[in-house]
């Protein structure tokens, strides 16, 4: 009898196969000697190499499933390098129509929501988002401590987490974390604001990235509104 319990279990058994593998276990930082796309491309193959040897060992149904998805693994690898190309040598606007391409399929797209939270679960008013804006002009109004109006664009820069001329909004979970990002200034040039979502509000969603959420079992369950699932005999 083979359930979606024994199928998570098996799946746990494999993420824990690969996070013993440290040159791949995040948080990942790029080898010596080694430029960011030959490094990914490396870390890559690691990776599938961890699937294969897998795939080798094993006839189960968990088996059957990460084969059917190495072609997609394959060519989010191929998209996302094909991007990275495209922005080290200059050409912002081609690194986004190959990133809009690469997610396009719908085979691909589908599982978007699988690293998915809703955004209430992590901005609410018992945990509220925070941004802060060194300055050292005094800040009067609300607007001055958003993200750069897009009719400002051209002031935005590539930093951290930025690309040059898209202004967008970026929160932290704490103070601590958001005056850590911005290189620890001197708190009386601080303002400091916080955000929070409507209660209501049950159809935004956030992209969650964080290594902790994409190793857990949830990614392959069903939603949780989704019917229990079925016990399935082989």
């Amino acid at each position: 009898m083979i359930t979606e319990n024994n199928i998570n279990i098996e799946l746990e058994k494999l993420f824990d196969n690969i996070l013993r593998k440290s040159s791949i276990r995040p948080p990942i930082e790029v080898g010596k000697n080694n430029d960011l796309i030959s490094d990914f491309h490396s870390k890559c193959e690691k990776f599938k190499d961890c699937l294969k040897e897998y795939l080798t060992n094993n006839d189960k149904i968990l088996a059957h499933r990460v084969r059917s998805r190495l072609k997609v693994i394959q060519s989010l690898q191929d998209g996302i390098i094909n991007c990275l190309e495209c922005f080290l040598t200059g050409d912002i606007k081609s690194a986004y129509d190959c990133f809009e391409l690469m997610l396009k399929p719908q085979f691909i797209s589908r599982h978007i929501k699988n690293i998915c939270i809703p955004l209430t679960e992590m901005c609410n008013s018992q945990r509220p988002l925070f941004r802060v804006r060194k300055s050292d002009r005094p800040l009067s109004t609300r607007k001055d401590i958003f993200h750069i109006p897009f009719n400002q664009r051209h002031l935005v820069r590539a930093q951290r987490y930025s690309v040059a001329g898209l202004p967008c909004l970026y929160l932290g979970t704490s103070l601590y974390i958001c005056w850590r990002e911005m290189d620890k200034p001197d708190f009386d040039k601080l303002y400091i604001s916080s955000f929070i979502t409507d209660k209501e509000d049950d159809k935004s969603l956030l992209l969650n990235l964080s290594a902790d959420f994409l190793y857990k079992t949830r990614l392959f369950l069903k939603r949780k509104n989704a019917p229990k699932p079925i016990e399935k005999y082989s």
